[in-house]
């Protein structure tokens, strides 16, 4: 007997809760899941670029660290948190536009953070943690991985 991926018999506890989880808490779940591998992949790519890379600035660690994340972002949340929703040629584009203004956001503060106020990247990471997540869930689930708006098939 083959097992397909996500079957009941490939993952029988998950299974078994899944009829008791509202659909929307599940995608909220995967996301959550997603983004905390991706959110302490970004945070140990940030430390790393400090220490190993000294006379680097907190805000440079960050644009580096951005860019290692940014692919296996878009893998991860297209293929776990959004895997449900159709593909369309325009989910990369419209990743990349939405990255971008997480891009600003995120060195931005830690620019702000680290070069005028003063303060430690660490505080720069924090701020990442809290503000990228609410705001990028919004845009995946809204815009960048969202469903056909009509039943022509149309996006």
């Amino acid at each position: 007997m083959r097992l397909e991926a996500g079957s009941a018999a490939t993952y029988p506890v998950t299974a078994a809760i899944a009829p008791l989880v509202p659909a929307p808490l599940r995608r909220v779940m995967r996301y959550g899941c997603v983004g905390l591998a991706v959110s302490l992949l970004y945070s140990l790519a940030v430390i790393g670029c400090v220490r190993a890379l000294h006379p680097i600035s907190p805000t440079g660690a960050s644009v580096i660290a951005f860019i290692v994340t940014l692919p296996i972002s878009y893998l991860a949340h297209g293929r776990v948190s959004f895997a449900d929703r159709p593909y369309d040629t325009f989910q990369p584009l419209r990743f990349v536009f939405s990255t971008a203004v997480s891009f600003i956001v995120a060195v931005g503060g830690m620019y702000w953070i680290t070069e005028i106020a003063g303060q430690s990247y660490l505080f720069g990471i924090v701020w990442t943690w809290l503000i990228i997540p609410a705001l990028n869930f919004l845009a995946y689930m809204f815009w960048v991985f969202r469903t056909t708006r009509n039943k022509g098939g149309a996006k």
